[in-house]
């Protein structure tokens, strides 16, 4: 019998969406668009710089039109003629805009590294389009960069561009019921003509698959019933490489190549992009000698079972990896549609 983890996962199937739309920017694998889909929210519009990444989101959500040329080329007009959405007000827009540039993982000349200056063309985006909310997604060392100044500024210019009442959090997936410690800031913002005074970050899941989840799901629970499933490819490592992932403990860091090993009972850690070439490499398996699969990755990004990836392995390690695990979004779009649907 599956536990209760995979059984509340694979209980949001395929959904038919209310009339409230929203567009996505710098999409990556679709974390943020799926949750807003499982929200019942109806996605116009998805763009991505990366064809393979945009193409995943078709693949799933085949009625979502997409862009994958240059975010920096777009423009309100242009927004509105491909998403269809013409002269009708948005509802929501969302985008969690390349944060290499914040992360401790990445260089931090934030605002002046031009992975940066995307987040500022978001904001600029909102501000042309108006939507009735925005939703903005980025890593917690977006907060501290430069002391934090960096972060002030582009608070201010938020504010200032936007006029929007703005909310934000730092949200941990495992706190929505997903088996992974992973931190995100989110912000939500508010038209001044939406009456935002009800809304609340969501503390804990929802729905009727939750009485059984303990506070920390397990890790093993994602990784459990998962033979025969789409992007579950067993990558072959070297006898060197798996005598050496044999001798690193549960829940301990492999030394040489720094990957951790997943503790199978508790959330994870981070699930990181993975690369061929090297840098953040996905977790090793808690049972096995060898790194999980790109779907045991996206069960730990609480991706239910039918959503597939496209692209090469590495492309769809890197999908999996930089998305927004999809229940903790869920769980956000799903207050902020009631306070659209309550005006």
């Amino acid at each position: 019998m599956p536990n209760p983890y995979l059984t509340r996962l694979n209980s949001f199937g395929k959904r038919r969406p209310t009339n409230l739309t929203c567009i996505s920017l710098f999409s990556g694998g679709g974390g943020l668009d799926l949750g807003a889909y499982l929200a019942r929210f109806k996605t116009l519009l998805a763009s991505d710089v990366k064809p393979s990444f945009i193409q995943t989101i078709k693949h799933n959500l085949p009625e979502v039109k997409i862009y994958s040329e240059d975010a920096m080329l777009l423009t309100p007009k242009l927004l509105r003629e491909i998403s269809t959405l013409g002269e009708a007000d948005l509802d929501l827009m969302m985008a969690g805009p390349p944060c290499q540039s914040f992360s401790i993982l990445g260089r931090r000349g934030a605002l002046e590294d031009p992975r940066g200056q995307l987040t500022v063309k978001y904001i600029e985006l909102v501000a042309g389009m108006s939507p009735k909310v925005f939703v903005f997604e980025n890593v917690p060392g977006l907060l501290n960069v430069n002391n934090g100044a960096d972060f002030q500024n582009l608070w201010r210019y938020m504010q200032d561009t936007t006029g929007y009442q703005l909310f934000i959090r730092k949200c941990n997936a495992y706190d929505y019921g997903v088996p992974q410690s992973r931190e995100r800031v989110i912000i939500v913002g508010f038209r001044p003509d939406i009456d935002c005074s009800q809304f609340e970050y969501p503390t804990k899941p929802s729905g009727k698959f939750t009485s059984n989840l303990p506070h920390r799901v397990p890790s093993a629970w994602a990784l459990e019933d998962i033979n025969d499933l789409p992007n579950h490819t067993i990558r072959v490592h070297s006898q060197k490489v798996r005598e050496r992932y044999e001798q690193v403990p549960q829940g301990q860091r492999c030394r040489t190549d720094h990957t951790d090993r997943i503790d199978p009972n508790v959330p994870s850690g981070t699930v990181l992009v993975g690369s061929s070439a090297g840098g953040g490499r996905p977790h090793i398996h808690p049972y096995e000698p060898r790194v999980i699969t790109v779907r045991e990755a996206a069960r730990l990004q609480s991706f239910p079972d039918w959503y597939e990836f496209c692209g090469s392995t590495t492309d769809q390690y890197r999908q999996v990896g930089n998305a927004v695990p999809v229940l903790m979004a869920y769980e956000i779009f799903s207050n902020i549609r009631e306070i659209l649907e309550n005006q």
